[in-house]
């Protein structure tokens, strides 16, 4: 089974491409500032790796792949390979995923967990390492300085340097089943002005012109003081 806390069809804001994305539950970690600590600790669903491999497949968007993040993906990793290798049966696509653990931990984990190693086998662009609070840096699509964008297979050698060489961060809303979720890895700015508007008694209370002049700031937004870069790094790996 795959536990999950949330998962959207499409997004522009966490790899290159417009991506589906699914963020795990559960995490061993205890990153301070978290953006995601509900991940953690709050509720979540449960789905077979076929029916998650059915979503994706069958959602009627033409994504360029797939975004994984969390929570921690390798704490779910067997059930992680199950999916994405049905899904590479029905159609081809490219894989990033956010991780706590350092590159050179799970290599090393590999060797006696086969789990791992498959994961990582199937893994095009991985971004290690925890998030630091004192080390943001306001990276594109990166929560801190010390995460390195590691580039394990070829599909994504041209296209990382621009898309995370950035100079501004982007998020993006979602509205849906009575809630708001902002998507992306938000500057502190974008934070401080989401959580003015999302603790609204409820999303319903959001007038559209208030959610459409929030969407045009949170899309464009350049947060003061960001110096963004690209920091990419060729990955030693067996590929796939």
């Amino acid at each position: 089974m795959i536990r999950y806390a949330e998962r959207i069809e499409q997004c522009n804001v966490l790899g290159p491409g417009e991506r589906a994305v699914v963020w795990v539950h559960g995490c061993c970690f205890h990153c301070k500032g978290c953006i995601a600590d509900s991940y953690k600790h709050g509720p979540y669903q449960e789905v077979t790796p076929e029916k998650m491999a059915d979503w994706y497949c069958g959602n009627g968007k033409r994504t360029e792949g797939i975004t994984i993040s969390g929570g921690e993906p390798f704490l779910q990793a067997a059930s992680l390979v199950k999916m994405l290798r049905i899904i590479r049966q029905r159609r081809e696509i490219g894989v990033i995923v956010y991780t706590g653990f350092l590159y050179e931990k799970l290599l090393a984990r590999a060797q006696t967990d086969e789990a791992v190693r498959e994961f990582l086998g199937e893994i095009d662009l991985l971004i290690d390492g925890p998030d630091i609070e004192e080390m943001d840096e306001n990276r594109m699509a990166v929560g801190s300085e010390n995460q390195r964008i590691l580039l394990l297979t070829d599909r994504y050698q041209n296209a990382a340097e621009e898309y995370y060489g950035k100079k501004a961060r982007q998020v993006e809303i979602r509205l849906f089943d009575g809630k708001g979720m902002l998507v992306g890895v938000p500057s502190e700015e974008q934070r401080r002005m989401w959580k003015k508007i999302s603790e609204k008694p409820s999303s319903t209370d959001l007038e559209q012109t208030e959610v459409k002049e929030y969407e045009k700031w949170i899309y464009r937004k350049r947060a003061a003081g960001d110096r963004g870069g690209y920091n990419g790094v060729k990955a030693e790996s067996d590929g796939r």
